[in-house]
């Protein structure tokens, strides 16, 4: 598991350490769950992650394929909103939960 927290709203999903998986899955040519290739009309953007890379401190770009990112991503739509602040204040002002949901719609397409 990813050990630096990060700021995008996928931050929160539970990824392979860096140190688990290959070449091409740290730079996001293939997907960091299945291992498969990935283009560009399949991959989907896990954020840049910033973590020790074989105890160096680096930069890495997982990308998952869809049917790998949709159960992780419909968790966190449920599970978001019970360790939001903003979400318990006024869940239609959270960033975070509207991008959650914006992709677990579209991947269910």
């Amino acid at each position: 598991m990813s050990t630096v927290m990060q700021a995008g709203p996928l931050a929160p999903l539970d990824l392979p350490a860096p140190t688990d998986v290959t070449a091409a899955q740290l730079r996001g040519a293939h997907c960091v769950w299945c291992a498969g290739e990935l283009h560009g009309d399949t991959a989907v953007d896990l954020e840049p992650r910033h973590d020790s890379i074989n105890g160096v401190p680096g930069r890495w770009y997982p990308r998952g394929c869809r049917s790998c990112i949709l159960q992780p991503v419909l968790l966190l739509v449920r599970t978001h909103p019970g360790t939001c602040e903003q979400c318990t204040d006024d869940a239609t002002l959270c960033e975070t939960r509207h991008a959650l949901r914006a992709l677990a719609l579209e991947l269910r397409r």
